[in-house]
């Protein structure tokens, strides 16, 4: 038995795939970003309300806390990469999208140091607003590419940054850590139940 396909129904199922296909991509990656949300966001609340609370201290939390975020990403990074989906090894696009966050990674630091040099903020509270604020934005730019659920974070997020950096300048630190902290918990979280 022989079975005739036009070239609409064709058509039309080669969309499907294409849409399944873009899915499973968002999926997959929400699933991976959601420990790294949730790493940063204990970083950020760690190192915020540490300042905050104890501000004698300060110069020692963000350094604490990058260190831990930076080592808990990259073990994170390096056992996505080996096992995915369980019991099978990482494609060779895996492997290179996972290369290629790394480099961006690095880029997006060393655009943070040059943005903190060439402006020169003159308070804590400016150059911690001024680094975090690139991340929701960062993250919505990703949204556009990979999900709604991304774009939703940043632009939460990159709200509340604002918002406290004008409305509540004397407890800034505490509101970030909260927030910003709190934010890349609850993103975290909402991307791993996708």
């Amino acid at each position: 038995m022989t079975m005739n396909v036009t070239r609409e129904e064709a058509a039309k199922a080669l969309d499907d795939i294409g849409k399944a296909s873009d899915r499973v991509f968002q999926l997959k990656g929400y699933h991976h970003g959601a420990p790294h949300f949730i790493i940063w966001g204990l970083v950020w609340l760690f190192a915020n309300c540490g300042s905050y609370f104890m501000p004698e201290y300060r110069e020692y939390f963000w350094p604490a806390g990058l260190a831990f975020g930076f080592v808990a990403s990259t073990i994170t990074g390096i056992l996505q990469s080996r096992k995915w989906p369980k019991g099978a090894t990482a494609s060779a696009a895996e492997r290179r999208f996972g290369s290629r966050m790394s480099m961006t990674a690095g880029v997006v630091m060393a655009f943070i140091i040059a943005i903190v040099f060439i402006a020169s903020p003159e308070t804590s509270r400016e150059v911690n607003a001024m680094i975090s604020i690139v991340f929701p934005f960062l993250y919505m730019a990703g949204g556009i590419w990979a999900g709604w659920r991304l774009f939703a974070i940043g632009f939460v997020t990159a709200a509340a940054i604002i918002g406290g950096y004008i409305w509540i300048p004397e407890h800034f630190e505490l509101w970030m850590g909260l927030f910003g902290g709190g934010s890349r918990l609850a993103g975290g979280i909402w991307l791993r139940t996708a």
